[in-house]
Parts: structure tokens; C-alpha cells; sequence
């Protein structure tokens, strides 16, 4: 007899991304389409990226992902789905997965600010050209959005970035990690090679570890054992890392300055 599984948890992504887990059925929705995918339909399920915020579904023919804010909400739903998927056989044929078109509903608030800001963006560069502000001042106004978004890009990247590694080399634990298995994700030119390692944490619990690092059999994983999810790392050496870190913040802080100093200057000249 076949348990059904249903949770009340629900998991909300980016771009309006949402998955719930009703009656031994994911429900996903992304991009204008739910999807339905059947527990036995799927091989495993993830979770990765940086900061353990991506929810990754993995089927035999493809895989699905959604992006979300919080972290604990994308493990907490990654183990309902797991406690859900049926013991099988290797040849046991999946289950049929269905997609259908979603209603949107309306414009999001934060939409609408994007548009007023972009609107509001335009027409002070429109009067900047119409008051005589002067060639610089209009080059500064278009050119400064882009070096400040660029520059805070690279300033949060590199913060991240040196936090982990700084984690990692203070409080991390090394254990020994085996090579599970390896897919592609992406397709074509894209395609990268991901790792999936099993090790076993201090307090005796089996976690797993996900990404394009690795490919040998068997190698060392760093982890933070006060989010041991999401601050990992295969090999032990972070001064690499941090280095990586560091410049980030070189080109970030400057760019940051600079495209603040480039926006200020532009609005000043339109009083």
C-alpha cells in the first residue's frame, strides 16, 4: 500500500516561483507553467548554491530548480519531498509528469517600483539634456547606475565570500567525503559537471554535498557545523577562497565609490 504524502509547508521562490507537495505530487510553479511531478517520478532532490537557497528536482529526463530567500525554508522543504520518495527498483518505470499553463495574477508591488524608478531614471536624464546640464553631467547619470550595480555586485559577491572562508578557516571541521554520483547540469555548450558527496558530520548525522567542485573519489569537505547545509567547501585549504574575497572588494569598493560619486553628481547638476 502506497502512503500519500502531503505537506503543509510551501516553498516560494523568485520570479513568483512556488512548489508545494500535495497528495504524493510536487506542484511546481515557474515561469507561467505547474508542473506536476509525481514523488515516484523523481531520483533525488537537492540542495545547493552558495547559500543552500536553491532547491534543485532531479528527474530522469529532466531537472527542475527554484531559487528561494530563506535557506531553512529550502532544506526544510527538500527533506518533506525526500521522506516522500518511494523505495523502487532500478528498472521500475516512473510515473508520467504533467505541465499546464498558469494564470498570472497581477503586478507585483515590487514591479511597479521598478518601473516608476526606470521611468523616473529617463526622465531626469530627459531634463538633464533639456536644462543644459552639460555632457558630463548626462554621461554620468547613465553610466553611473551601471559602475554602482556592478560595483555592489562585487562588493556583496567579495563580503560572501571572505565571511565563508573566514568561517571555514575558524570554526570549520574537516571530514572525509565519498563521491555518490555525478550529472551535468545544463545543456549543450553549458553543460557543467556536478558532484554529489556523502560524509558524515561530527554528531554522527549522513549529509550531503553538491557541486562543480571535486571529481576525485574520495576528498576532504570543510564545513561550518552552525550551517552545515550551507557553508561548505571540498578541500580543505581557504586561502584561495579568500583571496578570491579579497578581490572582489578590490574592484568592488572603488566601483561602488565611483558609481555613487557618478549618480551624485549627476543629480546635483539638475538643481
Amino acid at each position: 500500500m502506497t502512503e500519500i504524502h502531503t505537506s503543509p509547508l510551501v516553498l516560494h521562490g523568485r520570479r513568483r516561483s512556488v512548489a508545494r507537495l500535495r497528495a504524493g505530487v510536487l506542484l511546481l510553479e515557474a515561469g507561467g507553467v505547474r508542473h506536476r511531478i509525481p514523488v515516484a517520478a523523481i531520483e533525488r532532490v537537492e540542495v545547493s548554491g552558495a547559500k543552500g537557497r536553491v532547491l534543485t528536482v532531479v528527474l530522469s529526463s529532466a531537472t527542475h530548480t527554484l531559487t528561494s530567500r530563506s535557506a531553512p525554508a529550502v532544506r526544510e522543504f527538500a527533506e518533506a519531498v525526500r521522506r516522500a520518495l518511494p523505495v523502487r527498483d532500478a528498472d521500475e518505470p516512473r510515473p508520467a509528469v504533467s505541465a499546464e499553463p498558469v494564470e498570472r495574477p497581477g503586478v507585483e508591488p515590487g514591479y511597479v517600483v521598478l518601473w516608476a524608478l526606470g521611468v523616473a531614471f529617463v526622465l531626469v536624464a530627459v531634463a538633464l539634456v533639456v536644462r543644459g546640464a552639460g555632457e558630463q553631467a548626462v554621461v554620468f547619470w547613465l553610466v553611473g547606475p551601471v559602475v554602482l550595480g556592478c560595483g555592489g555586485a562585487a562588493l556583496a559577491g567579495g563580503l560572501t565570500t571572505v565571511r565563508e572562508a573566514a568561517v571555514l578557516r575558524t570554526r570549520g571541521i574537516t571530514v572525509e567525503g565519498r563521491l555518490t554520483l555525478s550529472y551535468e547540469m545544463g545543456t549543450g555548450e553549458d553543460a557543467v559537471t556536478h558532484y554529489e558527496y556523502t560524509y558524515v558530520d561530527a554528531r554522527g548525522q549522513t549529509r550531503t554535498r553538491s557541486g562543480p567542485a571535486g571529481g576525485a573519489e574520495e576528498v576532504e569537505i570543510v564545513y561550518d557545523p552552525e550551517d552545515p547545509e550551507g557553508t561548505t567547501k571540498v578541500g580543505r585549504g581557504t586561502a584561495g577562497v579568500l583571496a578570491l574575497g579579497v578581490f572582489y572588494l578590490v574592484i568592488g569598493v572603488p566601483a561602488t565609490l565611483g558609481g555613487l560619486w557618478m549618480v551624485g553628481t549627476g543629480a546635483v547638476a539638475l538643481f
